[in-house]
């Protein structure tokens, strides 16, 4: 049955080839060429869904790497050190890579200074690792930004350890 199969393919292969070279010859489009693959064919170009799928689990992936990974900076400061840097590429990556890929920055403060200064600071430092990911190649529209000041705090406590944690970027799945 096997060697049926290799035998009806090879004909199908054969014959494509043949049609491809009559058309060159006659100077018309090669159909056998311009033709969709069947849905079971290895070189079936990914269809938008399935792509889409797969980027979303790859940015779940890199998102879930991240999540104990958060992206810290110094008091008073929205700069992006090379190691946060080194931690968003993966995303910029996927982002450049599936354009349909969509994701929210969440810029965030310590408790301390006013909750004006500490939104803005934390808009500040969303808006840092957006422009990262720009700069990467992903689109402005796939990442949006939001600040919560200090109002989503990673650890709770009144010391420079607690504070430390809380100066944060998170990068969340959004899709549309």
């Amino acid at each position: 049955m096997n060697s049926l199969k290799i035998l009806l393919v090879s004909a199908i292969a054969v014959s494509g080839v043949a049609c491809t070279h009559a058309n060159a010859a006659k100077g018309t489009p090669d159909t056998a060429a311009s033709a969709t693959l069947q849905p079971g064919s290895p070189d079936r170009a990914a269809t938008a869904a399935e792509s889409l799928a797969q980027g979303n689990a790859d940015l779940d992936k890199a998102l879930a790497e991240l999540r104990d990974v958060s992206v810290f900076f110094a008091v008073d400061d929205s700069t992006l050190t090379p190691e946060a840097e080194e931690k968003l590429a993966t995303v910029g990556a996927l982002l450049a890579r599936h354009p349909s890929l969509h994701v929210r920055i969440e810029g965030n403060a310590d408790e301390r200074g006013t909750e004006e200064y500490n939104l803005a600071l934390g808009q500040r430092r969303a808006e840092m690792a957006r422009t990262y990911f720009v700069r990467m190649g992903a689109s402005e529209l796939q990442a949006a930004t939001v600040s919560y000041g200090k109002d989503q705090p990673k650890v709770t406590g009144h010391s420079e350890a607690s504070w430390r944690r809380n100066r944060r970027d998170d990068v969340v799945n959004a899709p549309l």
